[in-house]
């Protein structure tokens, strides 16, 4: 309940002690002391802003019977807790005499019918706001607005009751201040909705006597602007839980024995991004039960995590259908997420989606790219490629500018699978050695420009790297295994492996503005998660040879969709060349490669 108030019934208990309400709502509290009367302070700070906003506007109401101000829009990241911002917000003002028509699941009314939209909101309106109702006359007749409303609810005349009580709403003035508070607000922008007349009374439009706030889903459309949008109608963005709240959280979660005190903070605070919603989930999972306790609940978590922000990223793209001036940009956007490629520029579809936050990249120069909002949105994103690629796929090779992004999501998706993918191999490598299959398993990749090539900048084991443009299909991938500290370095063509032969980068070259050849720089730059350098320890006498053979480790892998030989004079015979040529590329990309090789 701390942590998601959104499931609490319309009218029910808030469990909030408005009077300890204070400034200081979150004390440092030692979780031995913790006990029922410090549960009122566990509300977040976002929350009594707001609580503390709406008395201010109470204070001016009661002096003038007025409200200037039109409405707020809370936003923020998937999970962050509009819903708890705005649940608590309604129990605030229903305890400091507010008349508050709250509607806390739009999304699910508006494929109602009109009829049983209207239905709803009224009865569980009178339900909670009985009192104040009886003490209010409809439009200066001799009978309540209570009786109003029952009249209509009696006569089944739904439609007609609610627009008349909006009426009121918008153009009287009224006894108590009201609040009309609705979760999932963008809901009533779809293009599917049912009860239309329902949803248009739920506008921006500014009141005698009231005040909206709304709350924006990422599961729904985003607004694309405010009807009546100044200096009144406001955004405000609910965050991440702050250190000081997540602290207080887990001693809470502690004390009440929903989390051992020996759990480790610091693996919560990296996998949640202290983002609340992330938190319950972990809460949820945990049980003092399990073998592995921390390995089973990190697992379990990733799993609920992964699906929750899965749909949210198949529901933004299947947005993008009915925007076709921007459907391509919204998918190519996806695939740089997939691929790693910094976004700088994110469309207003994906900004409203709450998945990704701007951050400062040491990556990328310094410069401010988007990046996931935790790692459970990063694994989300593989998961949907790994089941649902197609559709983007048809988008970015029907589209010559960007085509070749196509067939590079096409070949590392299937390099990423969860499991490992293998490559076919000859039997025998260029030396006449027998060896196995290699087992390719590319878990990232990013897209760098070979006029800014990256010095010093660190490459993570499992990254798949494109490093030159200019080909008709794809030039250069560099790759570090996860686990094993090895390299391959992964040339794609359509041209055979003679006719390219030409074009193959050679290890040894010196990398552009260094001292280093290009094993040498990469080898540098592969680190583990932790910062520390990772590599085979290779020896000066290996790089100086390098025109005759690779270091142990080090593999070059060639990769044509045209038929290819090997022939004894080419120059790099020497080299462990793991050559995939014909329809053996299917073999690495699966049935999927027919649909495909034909649009390259």
């Amino acid at each position: 309940f701390l942590l998601d108030s959104s499931a609490v019934s319309e009218g029910g208990p808030s469990g909030i002690n408005f009077d300890e309400l204070t400034e200081k709502n979150y004390p440092k509290l030692d979780a031995s002391n913790l006990n029922i009367e410090h549960l009122p302070f566990l509300i977040r700070n976002s929350a009594v802003l707001r609580c503390r906003f709406m008395r201010d506007l109470k204070i001016k109401f009661d002096k003038t019977g007025r409200i200037s101000n039109v409405g707020e829009i809370l936003t923020g990241t998937a999970g962050a807790g509009k819903s708890y911002v705005l649940y608590h917000v309604v129990q605030f003002c229903r305890a400091s005499g507010w008349l508050v028509l709250y509607v806390p699941r739009l999304g699910t009314l508006a494929v109602e019918k009109d009829e049983d939209a209207a239905k709803k909101i009224l009865t569980d309106f009178i339900k909670a706001e009985k009192t104040k109702l009886k003490d209010m006359k409809y439009c200066n007749k001799d009978y309540s607005l209570y009786d109003f409303i029952l009249n209509g609810i009696g006569n089944e005349e739904f439609v007609e009751t609610f627009n008349g009580l909006m009426s009121v709403f918008l153009s009287n003035e009224l006894k108590y201040p009201l609040l009309i508070a609705v979760y999932e607000w963008n809901a009533r922008f779809s293009q599917t909705t049912s009860c239309k007349e329902v949803l248009k009374a739920f506008n921006d439009k500014m009141m005698t006597s009231g005040f909206w706030l709304y709350s924006i889903s990422a599961a729904f459309n985003p607004v694309q602007g405010l009807r009546n949008a100044d200096a009144s109608t406001i955004l405000i963005k609910i965050p991440s839980y702050t250190e000081e709240e997540y602290d207080c959280i887990i001693e809470c979660q502690q004390h009440f024995k929903r989390l051992p005190t020996a759990i480790d903070k610091e693996q919560i605070r990296y996998h949640s991004a202290l983002i609340p919603r992330m938190i319950l989930f972990w809460c949820i999972e945990w049980s003092s039960n399990l073998e592995r306790p921390f390995e089973d609940v990190l697992k379990s978590f990733s799993n609920r995590a992964v699906n929750y922000y899965k749909g949210r990223i198949r529901r933004t793209l299947e947005r993008a259908s009915s925007l076709p001036e921007n459907k391509t940009l919204i998918h190519q956007t996806a695939a740089f997420f997939y691929l790693n490629v910094p976004v700088t520029d994110l469309p207003e579809l994906w900004e409203i989606s709450g998945l990704f936050i701007e951050e400062k990249s040491e990556m990328d120069g310094g410069a401010y790219v988007y990046k996931c909002v935790c790692p459970s949105v990063g694994m989300a994103i593989v998961k949907y490629f790994q089941d649902s690629a197609n559709p983007t796929i048809n988008i970015l090779i029907a589209d010559p500018a960007i085509n070749w992004r196509g067939l590079e999501l096409l070949v590392s998706r299937y390099f990423r699978r969860g499991g490992i993918s293998t490559v076919s191999l000859a039997d025998k490598n260029l030396m006449g050695e027998k060896r196995q299959d290699e087992q390719l398993n590319i878990s990232l990749s990013r897209s760098l420009e070979q006029t800014t090539p990256l010095i010093n900048t660190p490459i993570l084991p499992g990254t798949f790297l494109i490093l030159r443009r200019g080909h008709a299909v794809i030039d250069f991938i560099a790759y570090s295994s996860e686990n094993r500290g090895e390299l391959f370095f992964i040339q794609i063509s359509k041209s055979s492996y003679t006719a390219h032969e030409s074009k193959v980068t050679d290890l040894k070259n010196k990398v552009q503005g260094g001292n280093k050849s290009v094993l040498e720089h990469y080898m540098g730059l592969c680190q583990t998660e932790d910062g520390k350098k990772r590599f085979p320890k290779v020896q000066a006498k290996d790089i100086n040879n390098l025109s005759k053979k690779l270091p142990k480790g080090v593999y070059y892998v060639f990769i044509t969709t045209s038929n290819s030989e090997i022939r004894s004079t080419n120059t790099n015979k020497n080299h462990p060349v793991i050559l995939v040529q014909g329809d053996d590329v299917k073999s690495v990309m699966g049935s999927e490669w027919d649909l495909y090789k034909e649009k390259f």
